[in-house]
């Protein structure tokens, strides 16, 4: 991690990818207060988030965008464009101008979708293939800092002084991390056409993915582990309520204890990818994640503080070892399309978990759905760690396939090949 903070380039990254988000959390969660507050109407709040969701769902377009133009212009774009669309809530003042913010969320959610393809495809240019765990692992420490610290930023300036400003903070979140990547130096050429359908092009993300065993099997877990997330959404507040007799508002406790342990697990991730592997890390994960949720079954408040800090470490280690492997495994000029599917595959899966977790709430009581999800993420964990697949190898960059562009977009080769060549000494691509 000291040898990526010593590259301006990467520091630059890591400052603007988290100026350009402190914004947009601290509009994501302020958005369902504000609409409560014009309409009353707690169905029209959830609508901000499945407009946030729906944007997100349109990531294998997003992918298609980001392997069909170079990758620096288009982030440069997406944030300039995006900035200037959420000043637009500066003009919602009543019920009538909810539309307003529900069109702004769902192109957050592109606009999402978009910059992390962009820089799943970029980041692989910019480090060496050994330091992708140590720097997807520093942008989920990252992460997790923020959601520490956006909702008091976004609750607190929409109770102060409105909606406009939540939306002005965004903008300029947007602006700061535009003039970030304006600086940052990347190998970032116009890419070649392919010659074949934009369907074809599209779709070969999801078709990469199927048929690499190793990527096939990691996306599948990853499924369901943000499927089982999804549901702790919902299942967290029977926790507090149900199980410990706490009030509503001892969520709050859980979140902050998963945010604290998810910052500890970002920071360690770079020294467990290369013993472990992406594979074995994603397991791993995994497993803590099913310990956790095993743990907020036991009506004892230590035992459910000990399972969130399982929970907390456990979300990156999923995250940065699926990551990781993607940008491993894939050749340069499908990544974007194969982030794109990715994040398809765990958009849904969140979203059908939160659903879940919903239904069943009212019907099932709260620790036997907690049991249930232990015992799918234990079998998640174990099916990926007995796949040979997932042994330990060591890390390497898949270059472009010896392929034509056209025939390599129609049918993309399924195996990665030899090691990219190593940055100069310089640091510069």
């Amino acid at each position: 991690m000291r040898t990526l903070l010593a590259q301006p380039r990467m520091r630059l990254y890591f400052l603007g990818n988290t100026l350009s988000t402190i914004g947009d959390y601290a509009l994501w969660l302020a958005s369902g207060v504000w609409v409560k507050e014009l309409t009353g109407s707690t169905a029209q709040a959830g609508l901000c988030m499945l407009s946030l969701i729906l944007g997100t769902l349109l990531s294998p377009v997003t992918g298609y965008v980001v392997d069909r133009t170079r990758r620096k212009p288009l982030l440069l774009a997406t944030n300039a464009v995006t900035g200037l669309l959420v000043l637009a809530l500066t003009q919602v003042h009543g019920p009538g101008d909810v539309w307003l913010i529900y069109a702004v969320m769902f192109v957050n959610g592109l606009a999402v979708s978009l910059t992390d393809s962009a820089m799943t495809a970029l980041l692989p240019t910019m480090v060496e293939p050994e330091q992708l765990g140590a720097a997807n692992g520093l942008s989920q420490a990252l992460t997790q800092g923020q959601r520490l610290i956006t909702p008091a930023l976004g609750i607190g300036l929409l109770s102060a002084f409105g909606g406009g400003a939540v939306a002005a903070i965004d903008a300029a979140s947007f602006a700061a991390g535009m003039l970030c990547w304006a600086f940052v130096k990347v190998d970032d050429p116009r890419p070649e056409p392919s010659g074949v359908s934009p369907w074809q092009e599209t779709t070969a993300g999801f078709r990469f993915l199927l048929r690499t065993p190793s990527l096939r099997q990691l996306s599948t877990t990853l499924f369901v582990g943000l499927f089982v997330a999804g549901m702790f959404e919902t299942l967290g507040f029977a926790v507090a309520t149900v199980g410990l007799h706490h009030t509503p508002a001892w969520m709050g406790v859980l979140v902050t204890v998963m945010g604290v342990s998810g910052i500890l697990g970002g920071l360690l991730i770079g020294s467990l990818i290369k013993p472990l592997g992406p594979g074995r890390l994603t397991a791993l994960g995994l497993a803590l994640c099913g310990a956790g949720a095993l743990a907020f079954a036991a009506p004892v408040t230590a035992v459910v503080l000990v399972g969130a800090l399982c929970m907390g470490f456990a979300l990156p280690c999923i995250i940065v070892g699926s990551m990781t492997a993607v940008q491993l495994a894939t050749p340069k000029e499908l990544l974007g399309r194969v982030s794109g599917a990715d994040i398809f595959l765990t958009t849904t899966g969140q979203a059908l978990g939160m659903a879940a977790g919903s239904a069943l709430i009212t019907a099932v009581f709260y620790r036997d759905i907690a049991y249930a999800a232990a015992g799918l993420l234990a079998v998640s964990a174990l099916y990926l760690v007995t796949r040979r697949e997932q042994r330990l190898a060591p890390p390497t960059a898949a270059e472009p396939t010896a392929e034509h562009a056209a025939q390599h977009a129609a049918e993309p080769a399924a195996q990665p090949v030899t090691l990219d060549a190593p940055l100069p000494a310089d640091g510069r691509v």
